[in-house]
């Protein structure tokens, strides 16, 4: 089996790494890498080779886990599959992988042991299932005892991708004027945008979405305060 492997990391060095290290077997094609998140979406979005699986590695925060994920989801709602997600991040706390488990996540490589590791890995969730490195394996057993029941996760896989962009700012504490200005939208728009993440979401007002949104990373944590009118 030939798997179709795409790259995002904003880390060079990180991505440099795995590019060597997938160089070593035939049985991966690297099909696409980008540095830059905005950049590398939109190669992804564009190549003519469909992924069979996209590795997120090292992405600077939880927050940027999501985000990707979310997207990626997205982008492929109409199709009766997607690209297998893969995360290589060294940040390894609970809530950062059980928030990436629920969006969508099929694997979570704390470390990269070896070589063989990550092809094993990537073989894996390319197949349908799930990867996960020997110390977060390890640790499921102790999510699951303390976790009684997880909250339903939001239809995100529902959501646009400029659904998922105003979401993100909706879970910044941005009101309709405000996200009007920054993506160059009639307020009118942002609101017509605003209606249908509630219908997706099943939600009846905006501070429930925010709520939604930040269950599954959206947003500034500390920073963002839940908006009261638009």
């Amino acid at each position: 089996m030939r798997i179709n492997l795409f790259i995002l990391s904003e880390d060079p060095v990180s991505l440099a790494g795995l590019e060597a290290i997938v160089e070593q077997d035939d049985s991966v094609n690297l099909i696409g890498t980008a540095v830059d998140e905005s950049h590398g979406l939109r190669c992804l979005e564009n190549n003519p080779l469909r992924p069979d699986v996209v590795i997120i590695a090292e992405p600077p925060s939880k927050r940027a886990i999501c985000r990707n994920v979310a997207w990626i989801v997205s982008l492929y709602r109409q199709e009766k599959s997607r690209p297998q997600i893969v995360v290589v991040s060294q940040n390894d706390y609970d809530d950062v992988i059980v928030s990436a488990l629920r969006l969508g996540v099929n694997g979570y490589l704390a470390r990269i042991a070896s070589p063989e590791e990550l092809f094993q890995a990537l073989h894996i969730v390319a197949r349908g299932g799930a990867a996960f490195s020997p110390t977060i394996a390890a640790r499921f057993s102790r999510f699951f005892a303390t976790i009684q029941r997880l909250p339903e996760p939001p239809e995100f896989s529902q959501l646009t991708s400029r659904e998922t962009e105003i979401l993100e700012l909706l879970a910044d504490g941005m009101n309709n004027r405000q996200i009007a200005r920054r993506l160059f939208l009639a307020e009118k728009t942002v609101r017509n945008y605003v209606s249908r993440i509630f219908t997706k979401l099943e939600v009846h007002d905006r501070a429930a979405a925010v709520l939604r949104a930040r269950d599954a990373g959206f947003g500034d944590q500390a920073d963002a305060v839940l908006p009261q009118h638009a």
